[in-house]
């Protein structure tokens, strides 16, 4: 009698820790596809491997044990996600062999293995047949969001859209997997209107930010579809979406773009003044970009230094402190100018190559120029100014006064010619440019 009381308590313990290992994999596979589709890539892999590991000693330890079905169906889930096929089929079809009561599930995940790859005939068969029999409420939305996906491949909105409907009624995260997969394939397929309404569905959903990189990119891909302007009114919604603060301000940072290269730059600038005005990564990239445009547009200096004011608020941001630095950089080399002419070179140097301010670095090299018209590097200055003259009639202006020095090396070389003493020169100049940067 104590021999059989052992046995049982321990086939009973034995028992219970299987069943606690193929509980903790469910959990793990969970917390894998959280953060699968929250777009954290690394987390979710390590999750699928932990499963990988528990499922396959539990199945080498009890490969009759009561839970071996749901084991294998496990195993063959994560060894999907993992992108480790030929593994999975074999989980998987195992599993329908041992045990019809998983046989549904696993259909499901064969459905999957087929539509990756592009075997999309089997994959509808199999779907088909998952869905018509009996499924946990998971495997069924996992199957109406893989069947919805293939047929908005294949254009058939209205019964594709059904069953992602369908898929996103059940939960388990299926509701902005569904939106983002209506989304994407109304872009390819270009249906703007629906497009719009499908952009519109995902900014009102409060889960839906943490997708807000690949609605970025959709938004992107839209772009090219129907331009900036169009897809700039998609979006809306932004400004009122339940979501946080950081994912708001990405798609409003993007809008803010679109709203700038359709040439609506009131309302760009209106839509980053909004982002600035908060707190964080966002807020610090809108005051990054609103400097950026003001100095691409900046015609005098005083517009350049005052891209301070935008960029302080955001000093925490190693790049807007560096955008800080380099201003003052150019405002302590502008200041050298007038008693070191060549100072003027390097500022415009500053101003174009680090700043993008190119109008105000056209200034720079013709104040240079006019300050020392008897300096070897004035005709390099002029040409400086040349390549970032806009207007025809400023760059025919510099070319005649280009053609006053025809002997200068930078002249001959730039007209293809023998260029004696180049080389020197710019040794020169770097040596002085140095020098007045190290002050």
């Amino acid at each position: 009698m104590r021999r059989w009381a052992v046995a049982t308590v321990v086939f009973a313990t034995a028992a219970c820790s299987y069943h606690n290992v193929i509980y903790n994999a469910r959990q793990l596979f969970f917390e894998g596809e959280v953060a699968r589709r929250a777009g954290q890539d690394s987390v979710s892999m390590s999750r699928y491997v932990d499963v990988v590991r528990k499922t396959g000693e539990a199945l080498r330890d009890r490969p009759d044990g009561e839970w071996a079905d749901q084991a294998l169906v496990l195993h063959g889930r994560a060894r999907f996600r993992l992108g480790e096929l030929r593994e999975a089929r074999a989980a998987l079809n195992d599993a329908i062999r041992t045990s019809p009561a998983v046989a549904g599930e696993a259909r499901v995940y064969l459905a999957a293995i087929h539509a990756e790859v592009g075997d999309d005939e089997s994959a509808m068969t199999a779907l088909n047949r998952a869905l018509s029999g009996s499924l946990d409420e998971e495997s069924r939305s996992e199957a109406h969001l893989l069947r919805g996906r293939l047929l908005l491949e294949r254009g058939l909105f209205d019964v594709g859209g059904w069953d992602l409907d369908r898929a996103s009624e059940a939960g388990f995260g299926h509701r902005v997997e569904a939106g983002v997969e209506r989304l994407r394939w109304l872009v390819i397929h270009e249906e703007e209107a629906r497009a719009r309404s499908a952009f519109g569905r995902l900014l009102r959903d409060p889960r839906a930010g943490v997708r807000s990189d690949t609605i970025v990119g959709l938004a992107d891909a839209a772009t090219l579809v129907w331009g900036p302007a169009m897809v700039a009114t998609m979006l809306d919604e932004v400004a009122n979406s339940p979501w946080d603060r950081v994912a708001r301000g990405q798609v409003a940072l993007t809008r803010a773009g679109l709203l700038d290269e359709a040439g609506d730059t009131v309302a760009a600038r209106a839509q980053l003044m909004d982002v600035a005005a908060g707190l964080g990564s966002a807020a610090a990239d809108a005051r990054l970009t609103l400097a950026q445009w003001q100095l691409q547009r900046a015609r005098d200096l005083d517009a350049v230094y005052s891209v301070r004011t935008l960029l302080l608020p955001a000093g925490r941001d190693v790049r807007a402190t560096s955008q800080v630095e380099v201003i003052e950089t150019l405002e302590s080399l502008t200041g050298m100018g007038y008693a070191q002419p060549l100072a003027f070179f390097a500022a415009a140097e500053v101003a174009r190559d680090e700043l993008g301010a190119q109008y105000v670095a056209r200034g720079l090299f013709l104040a240079y120029a006019a300050a020392a018209p008897a300096d070897p590097w004035a005709p390099k200055a002029l040409l400086a100014a040349l390549d970032i003259s806009p207007d025809e009639g400023d760059r025919a202006w510099l070319r005649g006064r280009l053609e006053a020095d025809p002997d200068s090396p930078y002249v001959l070389a730039a007209s293809g010619g023998s260029s004696a003493g180049y080389q020197e020169l710019e040794e020169e100049l770097d040596v002085r440019l140095r020098e007045l940067t190290r002050r």
